[in-house]
């Protein structure tokens, strides 16, 4: 007896994020998720800004109109480590925790990378000290497309998301001396692997 495919109901997670780059990444995202038939989107809400205020402003209009809905912030680092900290430190409970790209969203593509680029733009980042003070994007942009994606512009996906971009970015973040974090990296990988074990 032939068995009938099964259709999952789709577990959306809202997600709260800085720029049109995020946006594209998760819509990309869920490209691949409806691709292989994975019952997991995410809905992008651009901030504009990474700044705390704009941030949680934002998420308690969506809390207001959606009152059960899961609702992540994904912003980068870089502002937290001096002008955003004290308003972050001082953050009340009702509002969850940030999700951030260590430093930028350019150090979450890279480490989409097989291990070796990875590792030499994790060396210009040293150079250059950007984890203990953040290069601004007018630093950074000329030195990543050198680096990592020559013809890479915000707002644009420097690849395809698939199996291999994936499986590199999981292994990249589970790396003893990579100074690149993403929260919603380790997010992503979490709740696949729920999805996927649900379903299978």
């Amino acid at each position: 007896m032939n068995k009938t495919k099964r259709h999952h109901m789709v577990e959306t997670v809202i997600v709260i994020c800085e720029g049109s780059s995020e946006y594209v990444y998760l819509q990309e995202l869920n490209r691949f998720f409806r691709a292989n038939h994975i019952p997991l989107a995410f809905s992008g809400q651009v901030i504009g800004t990474g700044a705390y205020k704009a941030a949680v402003n934002r998420y308690r209009d969506i809390r207001r109109q959606m009152k059960n809905a899961e609702i992540v912030i994904w912003v980068d680092k870089d502002i937290y480590l001096d002008s955003q900290k004290r308003l972050y430190d001082n953050k009340p409970p009702v509002i969850p925790d940030f999700m951030f790209s260590r430093m930028n969203f350019e150090d979450f593509l890279a480490l989409h990378m097989d291990r070796k680029s990875m590792f030499k733009w994790q060396k210009v980042c040293e150079e250059h000290h950007h984890f203990t003070e953040p290069m601004c994007s007018a630093v950074y942009l000329p030195l990543f497309k050198v680096s990592c994606f020559e013809h890479y512009k915000k707002g644009k996906l420097p690849f395809k998301i698939n199996e291999e971009t994936l499986s590199r970015l999981f292994a990249n973040l589970k790396r003893k001396h990579v100074r690149f974090k993403c929260d919603f990296g380790d997010f992503l990988k979490e709740r696949l692997n729920i999805v996927l074990e649900q379903y299978e």
